[in-house]
Protein backbone atom coordinates (compact mmCIF):
# COMPACT_ATOMS: atom_id res chain seq x y z
CA UNK A 1 0.00 0.00 0.00
CA UNK A 2 2.58 2.36 1.16
CA UNK A 3 4.37 1.60 -2.41
CA UNK A 4 1.29 2.74 -4.71
CA UNK A 5 1.05 5.83 -2.36
CA UNK A 6 4.86 6.46 -3.36
CA UNK A 7 4.23 5.49 -7.00
CA UNK A 8 0.94 7.92 -7.06
CA UNK A 9 2.71 10.96 -5.84
CA UNK A 10 5.83 10.18 -7.82
CA UNK A 11 3.40 10.33 -10.73
CA UNK A 12 1.60 13.74 -9.97
CA UNK A 13 4.94 15.21 -9.36
CA UNK A 14 6.26 14.35 -12.66
CA UNK A 15 2.85 15.77 -14.36
CA UNK A 16 3.20 18.54 -12.49
CA UNK A 17 6.75 19.11 -13.90
CA UNK A 18 6.40 18.57 -17.37
CA UNK A 19 2.64 20.42 -17.27
CA UNK A 20 2.72 24.11 -19.46
CA UNK A 21 2.16 26.22 -16.84
CA UNK A 22 5.16 24.75 -15.01
CA UNK A 23 6.99 25.60 -17.89
CA UNK A 24 5.67 28.74 -18.07
CA UNK A 25 6.24 29.56 -14.42
CA UNK A 26 9.54 28.40 -14.55
CA UNK A 27 10.40 31.79 -16.56
CA UNK A 28 11.54 32.50 -20.32
CA UNK A 29 12.18 29.24 -22.37
CA UNK A 30 14.53 30.83 -24.69
CA UNK A 31 16.84 31.59 -22.09
CA UNK A 32 17.52 27.80 -21.37
CA UNK A 33 16.71 26.44 -25.38
CA UNK A 34 17.17 22.68 -25.78
CA UNK A 35 18.58 22.18 -22.13
CA UNK A 36 14.68 22.56 -20.86
CA UNK A 37 13.78 19.75 -23.23
CA UNK A 38 16.48 17.48 -21.91
CA UNK A 39 16.15 18.56 -18.37
CA UNK A 40 12.09 17.85 -19.14
CA UNK A 41 13.15 14.03 -20.70
CA UNK A 42 15.79 13.85 -17.83
CA UNK A 43 12.73 14.11 -15.12
CA UNK A 44 10.34 12.40 -16.67
CA UNK A 45 13.33 9.16 -17.24
CA UNK A 46 13.95 10.07 -13.60
CA UNK A 47 9.96 9.45 -12.21
CA UNK A 48 10.00 6.33 -14.62
CA UNK A 49 12.62 5.46 -13.14
CA UNK A 50 11.84 5.81 -9.87
CA UNK A 51 8.55 4.40 -10.46
CA UNK A 52 9.52 1.26 -11.71
CA UNK A 53 12.05 0.95 -8.96
CA UNK A 54 9.79 1.66 -6.05
CA UNK A 55 6.48 -0.28 -8.08
CA UNK A 56 8.63 -3.43 -9.28
CA UNK A 57 8.04 -6.01 -6.27
CA UNK A 58 4.63 -5.65 -6.10
CA UNK A 59 4.54 -5.67 -9.91
CA UNK A 60 6.73 -8.71 -9.51
CA UNK A 61 4.69 -10.30 -7.66
CA UNK A 62 1.01 -9.41 -8.95
CA UNK A 63 2.71 -10.80 -12.42
CA UNK A 64 3.61 -13.82 -10.46
CA UNK A 65 0.51 -14.16 -9.30
CA UNK A 66 -1.01 -13.41 -12.12
CA UNK A 67 1.04 -15.58 -14.63
CA UNK A 68 0.40 -18.35 -12.01
CA UNK A 69 -3.30 -17.87 -12.18
CA UNK A 70 -3.28 -18.11 -15.79
CA UNK A 71 -1.28 -21.40 -15.66
CA UNK A 72 -3.83 -22.90 -13.06
CA UNK A 73 -6.38 -21.61 -15.40
CA UNK A 74 -5.17 -23.51 -18.52
CA UNK A 75 -4.03 -26.13 -16.43
CA UNK A 76 -7.73 -26.59 -15.64
CA UNK A 77 -8.81 -25.83 -19.19
CA UNK A 78 -6.63 -28.42 -20.80
CA UNK A 79 -7.98 -30.93 -17.93
CA UNK A 80 -11.44 -29.91 -18.80
CA UNK A 81 -10.59 -30.40 -22.85
CA UNK A 82 -9.42 -34.04 -22.19
CA UNK A 83 -12.71 -34.75 -19.93
CA UNK A 84 -14.66 -33.41 -22.68
CA UNK A 85 -12.95 -34.97 -25.00
CA UNK A 86 -12.99 -37.95 -23.49
CA UNK A 87 -16.51 -38.20 -22.87
CA UNK A 88 -16.98 -37.29 -26.90
CA UNK A 89 -14.74 -40.38 -27.19
CA UNK A 90 -17.25 -42.22 -25.05
CA UNK A 91 -20.12 -40.97 -26.69
CA UNK A 92 -19.11 -41.89 -30.23
CA UNK A 93 -18.46 -45.03 -29.00
CA UNK A 94 -21.88 -45.66 -27.67
CA UNK A 95 -23.15 -43.89 -30.68
CA UNK A 96 -20.81 -46.70 -32.89
CA UNK A 97 -22.56 -49.23 -30.87
CA UNK A 98 -25.96 -48.01 -30.56
CA UNK A 99 -26.77 -49.57 -33.87
CA UNK A 100 -25.82 -52.91 -33.01
CA UNK A 101 -27.85 -52.99 -29.98
CA UNK A 102 -30.76 -51.47 -32.15
CA UNK A 103 -30.43 -54.56 -33.72
CA UNK A 104 -30.32 -56.67 -31.24
CA UNK A 105 -32.93 -55.76 -29.40
CA UNK A 106 -35.14 -55.52 -32.81
CA UNK A 107 -33.30 -59.39 -33.25
CA UNK A 108 -34.40 -59.63 -30.10
CA UNK A 109 -37.91 -58.61 -30.01
CA UNK A 110 -38.44 -60.88 -33.43
CA UNK A 111 -37.58 -63.83 -31.68
CA UNK A 112 -39.81 -63.24 -28.66
CA UNK A 113 -42.63 -62.42 -30.88
CA UNK A 114 -41.72 -65.88 -32.66
CA UNK A 115 -41.84 -67.80 -29.83
CA UNK A 116 -45.20 -66.02 -28.50
CA UNK A 117 -46.82 -66.86 -31.70
CA UNK A 118 -45.51 -70.57 -31.76
CA UNK A 119 -46.73 -70.43 -28.72
CA UNK A 120 -50.20 -68.97 -29.51
CA UNK A 121 -50.37 -71.55 -31.85
CA UNK A 122 -49.85 -74.17 -29.78
CA UNK A 123 -52.78 -72.72 -27.38
CA UNK A 124 -55.06 -72.41 -29.88
CA UNK A 125 -54.01 -76.09 -30.81
CA UNK A 126 -55.02 -77.45 -28.05
CA UNK A 127 -58.03 -75.32 -27.06
CA UNK A 128 -59.36 -76.87 -30.33
CA UNK A 129 -58.36 -79.95 -29.61
CA UNK A 130 -60.03 -79.58 -26.40
CA UNK A 131 -63.31 -77.85 -28.12
CA UNK A 132 -63.23 -81.05 -30.82
CA UNK A 133 -63.13 -83.60 -27.62
CA UNK A 134 -66.06 -81.99 -26.07
CA UNK A 135 -67.90 -81.85 -29.35
CA UNK A 136 -67.54 -85.32 -29.77
CA UNK A 137 -68.63 -85.94 -26.21
CA UNK A 138 -71.69 -84.23 -26.79
CA UNK A 139 -72.19 -85.47 -29.59
CA UNK A 140 -71.59 -89.10 -28.76
CA UNK A 141 -74.30 -88.23 -25.93
CA UNK A 142 -76.81 -86.83 -27.95
CA UNK A 143 -76.60 -89.81 -30.14
CA UNK A 144 -77.23 -92.03 -26.69
CA UNK A 145 -80.08 -90.00 -25.92
CA UNK A 146 -81.30 -90.21 -29.37
CA UNK A 147 -81.03 -93.51 -29.49
CA UNK A 148 -82.45 -94.46 -26.13
CA UNK A 149 -85.37 -92.27 -27.60
CA UNK A 150 -85.72 -93.47 -30.05
CA UNK A 151 -85.75 -97.02 -28.96
CA UNK A 152 -88.57 -96.17 -26.54
CA UNK A 153 -90.57 -94.60 -29.10
CA UNK A 154 -89.98 -97.70 -31.55
CA UNK A 155 -91.00 -99.47 -27.97
CA UNK A 156 -94.11 -97.90 -27.20
CA UNK A 157 -94.93 -97.70 -31.08
CA UNK A 158 -94.38 -101.66 -30.97
CA UNK A 159 -96.36 -101.63 -27.95
CA UNK A 160 -98.82 -99.89 -29.45
CA UNK A 161 -99.31 -101.64 -32.72
CA UNK A 162 -99.33 -105.09 -30.38
CA UNK A 163 -102.10 -103.62 -28.41
CA UNK A 164 -103.51 -102.95 -31.30
CA UNK A 165 -102.99 -106.06 -33.59
CA UNK A 166 -104.43 -108.23 -30.67
CA UNK A 167 -107.65 -106.11 -29.47
CA UNK A 168 -108.37 -106.59 -33.59
CA UNK A 169 -107.53 -110.22 -33.31
CA UNK A 170 -108.87 -111.14 -29.46
CA UNK A 171 -112.65 -111.85 -29.83
CA UNK A 172 -115.20 -111.00 -26.84
CA UNK A 173 -114.70 -115.58 -25.45
CA UNK A 174 -110.52 -114.78 -25.54
CA UNK A 175 -110.92 -111.81 -23.42
CA UNK A 176 -113.55 -113.77 -21.32
CA UNK A 177 -111.24 -116.84 -21.26
CA UNK A 178 -108.19 -114.92 -19.82
CA UNK A 179 -109.99 -113.06 -17.39
CA UNK A 180 -111.34 -116.71 -16.24
CA UNK A 181 -107.16 -117.50 -16.18
CA UNK A 182 -106.37 -114.48 -14.34
CA UNK A 183 -108.40 -114.64 -11.62
CA UNK A 184 -107.90 -118.38 -10.89
CA UNK A 185 -103.94 -117.40 -10.98
CA UNK A 186 -104.64 -114.67 -8.51
CA UNK A 187 -106.95 -117.15 -6.25
CA UNK A 188 -104.69 -119.55 -6.02
CA UNK A 189 -101.86 -117.52 -4.60
CA UNK A 190 -103.89 -116.54 -1.59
Amino acid sequence: MNARFLSILLLWIAGEMISPESVSAAGDSGKWGIWLDIGRFFNLALVIAVLIWVTRKPLASFFSGRTQAIREQLAEAQKAKRDAEARMAEMESRMSRLDDELREIKDSADREAQEEYQRLVAAAEQEAEKIMERSRQEIEGITRAAKQALKLHAAELSVKMAEEHVRAEITKADQEKLLAALVAKIGDRQ
